[in-house]
């Protein structure tokens, strides 16, 4: 009984939002999270850095608002799947996750628009 009280604990700690980030960093921090649109004009990965923020619908609607692409590629899939095991993650996978269908990112490379290093809405 005690062990599952300490387990119990632990698990609720690390997914406390100020101990998250910093749990997600030391445990993903070489494999972030990433995102991608349906032909990766629109790419992006979670650094977890202190001041960096989670992908939003703000940055999404900002991109397609800037650079008006197809229906198809206004739909943000997320490129990883979500491992329940893992119980450090899932705070960001019921606040952030969810919202997002996933898509292998070998469909996406095969529609892939080039990338460009100036471009602020291609991190990879």
């Amino acid at each position: 009984m005690k062990w599952k009280f300490i387990l119990v604990t632990i698990v609720i700690i690390v997914n406390l939002p100020i101990v998250n980030k910093n749990v997600l960093l030391m445990m993903d921090g070489n494999n972030p999270f990433k995102y991608s649109n349906s032909n990766a004009s629109f790419t992006q990965q979670e650094s977890f850095a202190f001041k960096d923020p989670y992908l939003t619908y703000w940055s999404i609607n900002r991109f397609i608002e800037e650079t008006h692409p197809s229906n198809e590629n206004k739909q943000v899939y997320r490129l990883y799947k979500i491992n329940p095991v893992c119980f450090w993650r899932w705070s960001y996978y019921i606040s952030i996750s969810r919202n997002y269908k996933y898509k292998s990112w070998n469909e996406i490379e095969k529609n892939r628009v080039p990338y460009n290093q100036e471009n602020m809405w291609q991190d990879f």
